[in-house]
């Protein structure tokens, strides 16, 4: 029953955030989030009213300023890794919208300003987008973004500097919070910067530079090779490391000096490109969305780390390459899918690094 009533108010929430973005009349719009306001539902969920903002915690929202408390089934959620550049509409009004049933959109970024807003309320008819900058431990430890994180039915990293994230967001009451909502059932992606945090191992240079294909693939302990721990801990993506931008700036080189790096933990390279979103449900399977393609590289008992020492060109033998187009699928659990794997290798000493010498 509660459910059952819980369902309905966030399908008239819904229909109450179209009436809002197309209504012009303000005193309209004031009426209609009244309504919404006496709708609300956050003491059923727990949370309590919304903190106070902290005076130094910059802040930006659209829509009903509450909290919804949408019901949410775990086993339907998933993880969304974006490739960079234009945002891809389709995985937001496909994946995103009819999940979280009007419920509300936390956008989170260190720098930047409202761009997500209004576009995100739009595509996934959330009954709130809110921006939050949390760009220090004591942001990321307040109330407020506490608050913010475990009420919100989808999480969504912007892209920036992983580095920054990583410095001030792990091990913080924000973290704790984001796996909170991960097992509550929220969907949870990110876009460049944050998609890069999602994996189990987050390459995270730090504020040294960016890893180069052909630079790292000369030394094995290039000084822009630097790692972090896991960051979302989400299971399906146990045993990952994510890349972005991926063909349009050549990163196969470096994600395969990544994944040389591990050898230990046998690591599936996710690797997206520009203007192309993975979803990844909670058993492990994926789905393609936009305009390009998805990489999936790995070792198996074919595969030779051949070279790894630093100083050294790094030589690599074999690797498992998966090239992923919308319509394509790989099961991350079980490593099977719809497409056949290339083999492809790496030598540093060599002028094309590749072999083949186009790898995508």
């Amino acid at each position: 029953m509660f459910i059952q009533k819980n369902l309905v108010s966030a399908l008239t929430l819904g229909v109450m955030v179209l009436l809002i973005v197309s209504c012009s009349s303000k005193d309209r719009q004031t009426e209609l989030l009244q309504m919404m306001e006496d709708l609300a539902n956050a003491k059923a969920c727990g949370y309590g009213p919304r903190p106070e903002l902290p005076a130094n915690l910059t802040r930006y929202a659209v829509g009903y300023t509450g909290d919804v408390c949408v019901p949410l089934d775990a086993e339907q959620a998933g993880v969304i890794l974006m490739g960079g550049s234009t945002d891809v509409d389709s995985i937001f009004a496909q994946k995103v919208r009819p999940y979280i049933q009007g419920g509300n959109v936390l956008v989170l970024r260190t720098r930047g300003g409202a761009g997500y807003n209004q576009y995100l309320q739009q595509l996934t008819e959330a009954a709130s987008v809110e921006t939050l900058l949390v760009d220090s431990r004591d942001k990321a430890n307040s109330d407020y973004v506490a608050w913010a994180v475990q009420s919100a039915e989808f999480i969504w990293f912007a892209g920036g500097d992983q580095s920054e994230y990583i410095r001030y967001w792990q091990d913080t009451r924000l973290q704790q919070k984001l796996h909170y909502a991960y097992h509550k059932g929220a969907i949870i992606g990110g876009t460049s910067a944050g998609n890069a945090i999602l994996g189990e191992v987050v390459y995270n240079p730090d504020g040294v530079g960016s890893a180069v294909s052909n630079e790292v693939a000369k030394d094995f302990c290039d000084g822009n090779i630097r790692f972090s721990g896991d960051f979302l801990q989400a299971p399906m993506l146990a045993g990952s490391l994510t890349d972005t931008h991926f063909k349009q700036r050549d990163r196969m080189g470096r994600l395969m000096v990544f994944l040389a790096h591990h050898p230990g933990k046998a690591l599936t390279g996710i690797a997206v490109s520009e203007q192309t979103a993975l979803w990844v449900a909670r058993d492990g399977q994926t789905e393609v969305f936009g305009a390009h393609e998805v990489y999936i590289l790995r070792a198996d008992e074919q595969s030779r780390f051949r070279q790894t020492e630093c100083g050294k060109p790094v030589i690599i033998d074999d690797l498992l390459r998966y090239r992923l187009t919308p319509g394509d699928h790989y099961q991350l659990g079980t490593h099977q899918s719809s497409v056949a794997p290339l083999r492809i290798s790496l030598d540093g000493r060599q002028n094309p690094i590749y072999q083949p010498s186009n790898p995508y």
